[in-house]
């Protein structure tokens, strides 16, 4: 049926073959190779003459036709795009603080140095049939609007092209980020966007347990102690003879102090003298 076949010496490591052929020796060849690149994704089609199952009737030329769209969007289904922005959870030790990440590449797909990356993130409202759990990572549906705050972003340091900064939620919600990366030229690379919901009072209503270690630990830093429940009418009573220190804060002009003008002076008689001794006054 085909008649010009381009012969490949062998397979690359790493690729796979989804189709063969055979000559008329009953020797099999591959006929179409895919393999991932990168992010992406490549395909080699050998046969050189695909064109003759096409040209056979309408139905063979509308399933070659369709071949061909299915193969190009096969292609190109997960490659990235030129912006991306993710909103992730940060350490825990930053009370529910998001992380964005925002990563940009150019016309290559390489990433995108020198970039002027633009982050604001915005209070909406989730609705409550598409809300997503607390500090969802994930798309959510999201409608309102509320005033943007913008972000400074600096690089990362440890991913070309990445770029990131922190918010910290205030209030209970959906908030939405959008980042908008420009090239060193102003031409633009492209936008992403990101949203999530956070819940603040969360954390505090986890757990209605005291954390008797925390507590301790602040009362040894701050000089304090911990009262059991059956000391606590002996501690009250012993309130009026404990001490409590007070501490006063005071400010004076550094100029006012007697040494400063001393040495002010010195300085003057000092410069004055070595001009005397030189000749220079």
């Amino acid at each position: 049926m085909f008649q010009v076949l381009n012969r490949v010496r062998d397979v690359k490591p790493g690729a796979s073959v989804l189709a063969t052929v055979k000559d008329e020796q009953g020797r099999e060849a591959p006929a179409l190779i895919v393999q991932r690149f990168g992010k992406g994704r490549t395909a080699a089609l050998t046969i050189g003459d695909l064109w003759r199952w096409g040209l056979q009737d309408e139905a063979s030329h509308k399933d070659m036709a369709k071949s061909w769209r299915q193969m190009a969007r096969w292609l190109v289904a997960d490659v990235p795009n030129r912006v991306e922005l993710v909103a992730r959870p940060g350490p825990a030790e930053d009370n529910q603080a998001m992380q964005l990440l925002v990563r940009a590449r150019d016309r290559q797909f390489q990433p995108q140095d020198n970039a002027n990356v633009k982050l604001e993130v915005r209070f909406v409202s989730a609705r409550a049939e598409g809300a997503a759990p607390t500090n969802a990572t994930s798309p959510v549906s999201l409608s309102g609007t509320g005033v943007s705050v913008p972000l400074s972003v600096e690089d990362s340091g440890s991913e070309p092209g990445l770029y990131q900064s922190s918010y910290l939620p205030r209030e209970t919600g959906g908030y939405l980020a959008e980042a908008v990366v420009t090239d060193a030229a102003g031409i633009a690379v492209g936008r992403a966007e990101a949203g999530w919901t956070a819940d603040p009072a969360a954390d505090e209503f986890r757990s209605l347990k005291p954390n008797r270690a925390l507590l301790e630990s602040l009362a040894k830093m701050t000089g304090g102690e911990i009262v059991p429940l059956e000391k606590l009418a002996d501690f009250v009573n012993r309130l009026p003879e404990r001490k409590a220190p007070i501490v006063e804060s005071v400010s004076s002009p550094l100029w006012h102090t007697p040494w400063m003008f001393l040495l002010a002076l010195g300085c003057f008689v000092a410069e004055w003298g070595l001009r005397r001794w030189k000749g220079l006054a």
